[in-house]
């Protein structure tokens, strides 16, 4: 009889360790399924006008970000001025855009991740940034 209570309590043990495992293996196959369609996902590009505009694009950006700071862009305070008065002239006359290399513009340079910059600026700003000097950094 005692035989008979052992092979019971293995078969109870076993049924109890497939059933754990099934369970286990359930939880690491819904969160692999999870894992793997969030690997394929993609962040949408932010809306970038198709013909960027200084005054109305860039111009906002900077004096929300870099101009009106305390000690940093603004008139009198850190070069480049990006001030709507005088922020065209100081980025090209001051060599901070280059139309041959945008990606080398150190306008575009100091914003775009691992820029000195970049903390001030969105993937966005970023984008119209370059997008503004790859269309020829017009005063527009």
């Amino acid at each position: 009889m005692s035989m008979m209570k052992t092979y019971i309590k293995m078969k109870i043990h076993i049924l109890k360790t497939k059933h754990r495992a099934g369970g286990i293996l359930l939880i690491v196959t819904i969160f692999l399924l999870v894992l793997s369609s969030c690997a394929n996902y993609e962040k949408p590009l932010p809306d970038i006008p198709a013909e960027v505009s200084f005054s109305e694009d860039l111009i906002p950006f900077f004096e929300t970000s870099c101009a009106h700071i305390a000690g940093c862009h603004d008139a009198g305070d850190i070069p480049p001025e990006l001030t709507e008065e005088n922020g065209y002239n100081s980025l090209t006359t001051g060599g901070y855009v280059n139309t041959d290399n945008p990606e080398q513009s150190l306008l575009y340079t100091k914003i775009a991740p691992g820029g000195s910059m970049e903390k001030f600026s969105t993937t966005r700003d970023t984008q119209v940034v370059l997008k503004w000097i790859e269309q020829g950094a017009l005063n527009n």
